[in-house]
């Protein structure tokens, strides 16, 4: 029995709180084998104590098996959730929707296209109508971003070229004949201030070219630019061939456009635009 309470103490402090005891407790029959001997019961008495010890001490190795399994059992689920609870969110796609301020319901586009990926349409319609309220009635491009667990995030995009256009004239659709049905004209100035706006979209980085995307948005949409080619002479000369071509980049533009190395006969080319106005 000693070698029985030393498992049991040793199994104690193993599993913790999490063993359940009640096998401990002094069952009947252990009871019974105590009172037989103190009473001087018969040799038949005492052997049947003997036989009724061992039953005791058999049920109690089987409740700490149990007991054992049982704290086994737990700590296997706990892990599984402590694993589960540690994995790494990623995301899982991304959908492209144009909508208008302030104006966001669960139906199509917003619903088909959310709802595919199993997330919660009302929450989004509330989270983007929050963020464009300044902004009701205004054509609206977001990057609905998806991620693993169900959840999403909204990066605003800017407001695309031809409805900027179409607002700069105070017109809501462009031209069906782009090039012989002119819906309006803008200044050189209004173009760079929505090259400007549109310039963190752009595969671009300087001013200058994203001008020039600009400006063949605005010739498909009916929008005529006034001085623009007089602007063109200045901007950045074409080059001379595929292999010289300059790239997005403001480091391979040359100087004094960009960072890179001069134009040969550049002060020259700067100076025929002066030439052709005088």
């Amino acid at each position: 029995m000693a070698a029985v309470a030393a498992a049991a103490a040793a199994l104690h402090v193993a599993i913790g709180s999490e063993l359940n005891f009640a096998a401990l407790a002094p069952s009947p029959l252990r009871s019974e084998r105590g009172v037989g001997r103190l009473r001087g019961a018969s040799s038949s008495s005492a052997r049947d104590g003997i036989s009724a010890g061992g039953a005791s001490t058999g049920g109690f190795l089987g409740g700490c098996a149990l007991a054992l399994g049982v704290a086994a059992a737990r700590f296997g689920a706990k892990g599984r959730r402590r694993q589960e609870g540690l994995r790494a969110v990623t995301e899982i796609g991304e959908v492209k929707l144009i909508l208008v301020g302030g104006k966001a319901t669960p139906a199509p586009p917003v619903g088909p296209a959310v709802g595919s990926f199993g997330l919660n349409i009302p929450m989004f319609c509330k989270e983007f109508n929050a963020l464009t309220s300044d902004k009701v009635g205004e054509t609206c491009v977001v990057v609905l971003h998806v991620m693993s667990d169900k959840s999403f995030t909204i990066e605003m995009k800017t407001p695309p070229t031809a409805a900027l256009l179409h607002k700069a004239v105070g017109k809501t659709k462009g031209s069906g004949k782009a090039g012989t049905d002119i819906i309006g004209t803008i200044t050189i100035d209004k173009l760079r201030e929505i090259a400007e706006i549109k310039l963190p979209d752009l595969n671009v980085q300087d001013i200058t070219r994203a001008m020039k995307i600009v400006h063949g948005t605005a010739v498909a949409s009916g929008v005529n630019v006034e001085g623009y080619d007089e602007w063109l002479r200045l901007a950045v000369p074409k080059p001379k061939s595929i292999m010289d071509r300059y790239g997005p980049s403001l480091d391979n533009l040359p100087a004094p456009w960009g960072n890179g190395p001069p134009l040969e006969n550049s002060q020259e080319e700067a100076a025929e635009p002066e030439s052709v106005a005088a």
